[in-house]
């Protein structure tokens, strides 16, 4: 393995309804403390946008309307997505009223980039959404928790 560092995006719900969607984000950040100089973490919710999102736990998007500059998150995502060398994907949908549709999108943009490593866990591993052929053919290697993907993240990208 080269000595770049690499740069690990983490994919999955962001719902500011459920405060999970955010909190395994931040243990990923917590495992990864000293590894900083081999693996930089991307954290999609670690904006201004985001964190006023789960402050006031509202969506960003409605079926009346919509907050302002929202149509930029799928360019922002995909950038996150070029800019990465590993994705972690929780594919655990907390919040029923709000499908996967971003992370499907990532799954489909890492999918175009075979070069990328995507380590996929969910707390049911035999979920339709999990099994599915575009979702199975996307992910490299699927994990039964964010232990699990931290614990493979850190064996297989980190040197000693």
């Amino acid at each position: 393995m080269n000595g770049r560092k690499k740069y690990c995006y983490l994919v999955g719900q962001i719902s500011p309804k459920f405060m999970v969607t955010y909190d395994w984000r931040e243990y990923v950040i917590e495992q990864m403390t000293g590894l900083e100089d081999q693996i930089g973490i991307i954290n999609p919710c670690a904006n201004a946008f985001n964190k006023k999102l789960a402050e006031e736990k509202e969506y960003a998007v409605t079926l009346r309307t919509r907050s302002t500059g929202i149509d930029i998150l799928p360019h922002k995502d995909y950038k996150f997505v070029l800019e990465s060398d590993i994705a972690l994907v929780n594919m655990t949908q907390y919040d029923p009223n709000k499908p996967l549709l971003g992370s499907f999108f990532e799954l489909a943009w890492y999918f175009a980039h075979p070069e990328k490593t995507v380590i996929g866990f969910a707390e049911d591993l035999n979920h339709y959404m999990c099994q599915h052929p575009f979702v199975q053919e996307s992910v490299n290697v699927w994990c039964a928790s964010v232990e699990e993907a931290v614990f493979m993240l850190q064996k297989y990208f980190i040197t000693e």
